[in-house]
């Protein structure tokens, strides 16, 4: 494994116009993805992936959402950032082991960046 990645056991945006197609939410630049689309949209990614898992009723997730689409503005191409929601992705919760939310989960070369994992009210 490349990068100091390795495969994580451990382990959109909300608001706006919004278009649906294959699988993939596009609004204000970042990208909702769920269980059809996380494979090619972060796994395949070329680019480091920020995984921002969230819920709609979650307040925590409503206060770092803002952070987040700063973090995908500030670093342009370096970075690619997508959000899950929890509630319809359940497979990806369960994969992932995501216990509390909000969760970032960070991903690079197709795999889960070791210990990169922030969940629970951060």
């Amino acid at each position: 494994m490349r990068g100091g990645a390795r495969r994580c056991a451990s382990s959109a945006v909300r608001g706006g116009a919004a278009k649906r197609a294959g699988g993939v939410l596009a609004r204000a630049g970042l990208r909702e993805v769920d269980e059809a689309s996380f494979d090619a949209e972060v796994l395949g990614s070329t680019t480091p992936v920020l995984v921002d898992f969230w819920a709609s009723w979650c307040g925590p997730c409503k206060l770092i959402g803002k952070i987040v689409e700063k973090a995908d503005v500030e670093y342009g191409d370096a970075l690619k950032v997508v959000k899950i929601e929890c509630d319809g992705n359940p497979a990806l919760v369960e994969k992932y082991k995501v216990y509390g939310l909000p969760t970032l989960i960070m991903f690079k070369d197709g795999v889960c960046v070791e210990e990169s994992k922030n969940e629970g009210a951060i």
